[in-house]
């Protein structure tokens, strides 16, 4: 049975690049992307007229999410690495804390500045329709409370650095 590495934080925090690195460093990993999961319902699954704004807000995909990285890590001897935003106490538990109940889980919150995460996003050669922008000023709050500890500071490391601290920790 393997464990899940949740890496947590704002949009544009650099959860993906970071969960990108500790994947090349970690044999038998593998990484699972939730927001693809969010993607497919939003885009395919889920009427318009049905969609709440924010894929989270859906119950589908906080019960898909949770059973995709449960099912994952226990069929998968390595770490399973979940780049994404949890900060509400509700959907941390629902997801996290579930998870917990059947394997490891390795949690940790890369941490920026409002105006750290803000440059990021307006580097992103994506368009993301200025997601951190909007989600930025509650998600950070919520994020720099015990709940969501250990806290990682992104702005002062660099992706490989952050990565390594993560590998040091869980090993």
């Amino acid at each position: 049975m393997g464990q899940v590495i949740w890496i947590n934080g704002s949009f544009s925090a650099g959860k993906t690049s970071v969960a990108r690195a500790l994947n090349e460093e970690l044999d038998g990993s593998f990484l699972l992307d939730p927001e693809l999961i969010g993607v497919v319902l939003r885009d395919y699954l889920v009427p318009p007229s049905l969609y709440p704004g924010d894929f989270q807000d859906l119950p589908l995909w906080r019960s898909w999410t949770r059973d995709a990285v449960l099912d994952a890590a226990v069929h998968n001897n390595g770490a399973i690495i979940v780049p994404m935003t949890l900060a509400r106490s509700d959907y941390f538990d629902e997801i996290i804390g579930a998870i917990k109940e059947h394997v490891a889980v390795h949690h940790f919150t890369l941490m920026a500045s409002r105006e750290e995460i803000l440059r990021r996003e307006a580097a992103r050669p994506d368009d993301t329709g200025g997601w951190a922008a909007k989600t930025v000023d509650r998600v950070l709050p919520e994020l720099a409370s015990g709940r969501y500890a250990e806290h990682l500071d992104a702005e002062a490391n660099s992706v490989t650095e952050l990565a390594t601290q993560i590998r040091n920790r869980i090993s």
